[in-house]
């Protein structure tokens, strides 16, 4: 569980007629992680693709770009069975039916694109109505002709030499070239900006007419040319899924041989396949003819690091996702995926902390699982769905509260406060911890579980480090213990809370809590005797770094730093009773039937808003405790992700 599964080196070596069969049965078990033949022995140099490889690499090309043509998409139920032997034919028949339905829409659009710019010439200048031959062909005569934002006044007066003709938004203004540039300052008052006088002669109302009829017109035929395209979409579209996903697989075998080393006489094939299933794929690929040969444990290959294909129980695999997306472990460290399968759905539960919206993070998880598709975005609804499952327990048991509302007054509330024992609704469960009342409480579980998510990627440390570097994994043990003192000098200090106390007085009331005098009075604060040896342990880490005494600060910034755990649950209720108060209070509770709908609806969008960023919120600083404070303790990662020959991951949406 902690574990990756082991894997087992195989060499596979047979001659050169075998290569192609011995292809087909690897990529159909999908079972050997190929470890690819670079060609640095010249004996054996980087082996050349099947025949077929590039009549199939053409197909595939031509049916992609057949399908960015009819745009289709990948789905379920577009799927028909085919045989490798028929595409080519059918492929070239379709693209050569498409491609001239895609040159026609591609000529009429251009088409249009040039009428349509056309139009958009013509069209200030049919406001005028004078002829396009009109505007050109002076000596001594410059013509000003464009869009105006309100209509020129006193240019008469102002240029008597000059004519000015005026439509709608738009004027033509003839005057003589040596005033253009008085006349363009004239007409910048009037916000006008220049146009291109349309090429051609004649009546531009007219000529408007006529482009915006031919216009018409190739916009009828573009709407018959994709409707040829829609019905050849719709005929073809389970045809183009199904013969892209054939290709590539053929192509993938087709293209192997890059992978491996080959002869004119032979090839070999190198790769790592899991020992549960080593005898298995043995017994597969020895009939065909080669030779299979098991070379030995890992340990025995330092050259080429085994591949690492996590194995972890059903309920936390939807997290391996995100143990990926951090870094692939090393074959050689534990694997973290439960580690983090517990801690962060609970951290993301505490930080929510209510029933109300815990329970519909957990029906989106549950909804997510049933309905969506295997992938990455289905895994993170799924973990949410977990945390919202621990976000509804401690609603429930802990914090006894639901979409921000307590289920009963706490005692030191005010008389107005909001409770669903006040609306009537009288809950069997007392809050153990009041959010707003009881923050130091809050601060202090946090600490407490900093210190548990810690320790134990302390232990995942030494236990990585015990095998490869003994003094490295007593450095751990060292930090481990500085982490018991800064816990045990903040519980003590913290011991006057409720949990605080009953950690210190019940759990931990073994332990020696004998104070240092002068250290305590220089400090402020009880600091025990035993802390301080604690604290001590840091020597020990001087065989991981010389400046090891400086993790009593490091350690300490990390617990601290789980205080945001408590921040966010804290604030997330604040705002939650804000809303309710505000909007309960002034719109709902003793108003009329119109203004209490509308304050139901503003309610609705408020406990929506509260959902998502207290979601978002808490899932980010979940994941952030887990990256960036527990597994720099312990975690190198760097692996290589186990991806069999023949297995092909699901395309996203």
């Amino acid at each position: 569980m902690f574990r990756p599964e082991r894997m087992s080196r195989a060499l596979i070596v047979g001659p050169r007629e075998k290569l192609s069969a011995t292809i087909d049965i690897l990529h159909s078990m999908q079972l050997l992680h190929i470890v690819d033949h670079h060609g640095d022995d010249a004996a054996l140099p980087i082996g050349k693709p099947l025949p077929q490889a590039a009549e199939l690499s053409d197909s595939l090309v031509k049916l992609r770009s057949i399908a960015s043509i009819l745009a289709v998409e990948p789905a379920e139920d577009q799927k028909e069975s085919l045989r490798v032997q028929e595409l080519r034919e059918r492929i070239l028949t379709l693209e050569l039916n498409i491609t001239e339905e895609d040159a026609a829409r591609k000529r009429i659009e251009g088409l249009l694109g040039d009428l349509s710019r056309r139009i958009d010439e013509l069209r200030p200048f049919a406001e005028l109505r004078l002829p396009l031959e009109v505007y050109r062909g002076y000596e001594s005569v410059a013509v000003l002709a464009g869009r105006v934002q309100r209509p020129v006044e006193g240019f008469e007066s102002a240029f008597p030499d000059g004519e000015l003709f005026q439509g709608h938004g738009v004027v033509a203004l003839f005057v003589p070239k040596r005033r253009v540039e008085d006349v363009s300052a004239f007409l910048a008052r009037f916000g006008f900006a220049q146009a291109e006088i349309p090429k051609g002669s004649g009546d531009p109302g007219k000529l408007l007419t006529e482009a915006e009829a031919a216009a018409e017109k190739w916009r009828e035929r573009l709407k018959d040319v994709e409707g040829r395209l829609e019905k050849l979409r719709e005929r073809y579209a389970s045809f183009v899924v199904a013969a892209e996903e054939v290709l590539e697989v053929e192509l993938e075998k087709a293209e192997a041989p890059l992978r491996f080393a080959a002869s004119e006489h032979s090839f070999v094939v190198d790769g790592w396949v899991p020992a549960t299933r080593y005898s298995e794929f043995a017994s597969k690929v020895a009939p065909l003819g080669v030779h299979v040969e098991k070379l030995g444990e890992e340990h025995k290959h330092g050259e080429s690091e085994p591949p690492v294909l996590l194995k972890n129980p059903k309920p936390a695999r939807p997290l391996e996702f995100l143990i990926h997306l951090y870094s692939t472990p090393s074959y050689h460290e534990l694997d973290p995926t439960v580690f983090m399968f517990i801690a962060f759905p609970f951290f993301f539960g505490f930080m929510i902390g209510d029933a109300g919206y815990g329970f519909f993070f957990l029906l989106l998880g549950v909804i997510s699982a049933i309905k969506m598709k295997k992938g990455d975005l289905r895994n993170l609804f799924v973990v949410i769905g977990m945390g919202g499952f621990w976000a509804l327990i401690l609603g429930l048991f802990v914090f006894g509260e639901m979409f921000g509302i307590p289920f009963h007054r706490a005692p030191l509330a005010p008389p107005e406060e909001l409770s669903w024992a006040g609306f009537g609704l009288n809950f069997p469960l007392e809050a153990l911890i009041h959010k707003a009342f009881d923050v130091a409480d809050m601060i202090y579980l946090s600490i407490l579980f900093a210190t548990l998510h810690l320790g134990v990627g302390f232990i995942f440390g030494f236990v990585n480090e015990v095998r490869h570097n003994k003094r490295h994994a007593i450095g751990k043990i060292g930090f481990l213990l500085v982490l018991i003192g800064v816990f045990t000098i903040l519980t003590n200090a913290l011991g006057w809370t409720r949990v605080g106390g009953w950690v210190k007085y019940v759990a931990l009331g073994w332990f020696p809590w004998t104070p240092f005098p002068a250290l305590s009075a220089f400090l402020g604060i009880p600091i025990p005797y035993a802390s301080v040896a604690l604290l001590a342990g840091v020597v020990l880490g001087f065989g991981e770094s010389i400046i090891a005494p400086l993790e009593i600060g490091g350690i300490l910034a990390n617990v601290m730093s789980y205080a945001r755990l408590a921040g966010i649950g804290v604030g997330k209720a604040a705002i939650a009773t804000a809303f309710n108060t505000l909007i309960i209070e002034n719109l709902i509770l003793h108003h009329d039937i119109p203004t209490a709908i509308g304050g139901f609806a503003l309610l609705f969008i408020a406990q929506l808003l509260v959902f998502m960023l207290g979601g978002i919120s808490a899932g980010i600083q979940a994941i952030r405790l887990n990256y960036v404070e527990a597994f720099i303790k312990f975690y190198k990662g760097n692996g290589t992700r186990f991806l069999p020959f023949g297995m092909r991951k699901p395309k996203e949406a």
